[in-house]
């Protein structure tokens, strides 16, 4: 087993409390960034295990026009970034985005199952980080809807606490609506520090 790449130095914040008073966040604005699955170089720019696998489709966790739905043996990888220097392999960050899969393609990209959005800070991100500290990626099954909101994103960490809809953009720091998976109101919000589209 190889490990190659590089990391990404992530900055923790203050962990806060949900609900209860805690430190202002005034000053603290999301950070929204378009993932980048390989460096100038071709290498990954997260730290890779290499696997073999294909994908079949395009992502269902992201837009992007680079991003695809893949198998490693029976686990379903989404999203996996591809890139046009980088021919036969994609990169498969994990929810932390410290490490991830580089997958050494077994079948060509599927292109004609490809999505079509271009990589923009304008897409709805498909992993945060709150401010708490706790990686959330987006669910690409079958969920629920609470109040209108689809449980969207699942989350890293103790607990069970999920995000519902989108981030609310209008103003910073980026917020979300957080709540239990098994909840039946959606009465607070969490803060986001980071966002990758």
């Amino acid at each position: 087993m190889r490990v190659r790449g590089i990391v990404p130095t992530v900055a923790l914040a203050v962990a806060i409390v949900l609900g209860v008073a805690g430190p202002s966040f005034a000053d603290v604005k999301t950070q929204a960034t378009v993932f980048e699955p390989f460096a100038p170089d071709g290498s990954p720019t997260v730290r890779v295990q290499e696997r073999s696998g294909y994908c079949w489709t395009g992502s269902l966790a992201t837009s992007r026009r680079d991003a695809w739905r893949c198998l490693r043996g029976s686990f379903i990888l989404d999203p996996c970034f591809s890139s046009a220097a980088v021919p036969g392999t994609v990169v498969c960050p994990n929810i932390g985005m410290i490490n991830g899969v580089e997958l050494d393609l077994t079948k060509p990209l599927p292109r004609k199952y490809a999505n079509h959005a271009r990589p923009s800070l304008r897409l709805q991100p498909w992993n945060v980080e709150l401010t708490s500290g706790r990686h959330c990626v987006f669910a690409t099954g079958a969920t629920i809807i609470v109040e209108g909101k689809r449980l969207n994103y699942g989350c890293n960490g103790h607990g069970n606490g999920v995000l519902w809809g989108y981030p609310d953009r209008r103003s910073e720091p980026w917020t979300i609506p957080f709540a239990p998976y098994n909840t039946t109101s959606l009465t607070g919000n969490t803060s986001i520090r980071r966002a990758w589209m």
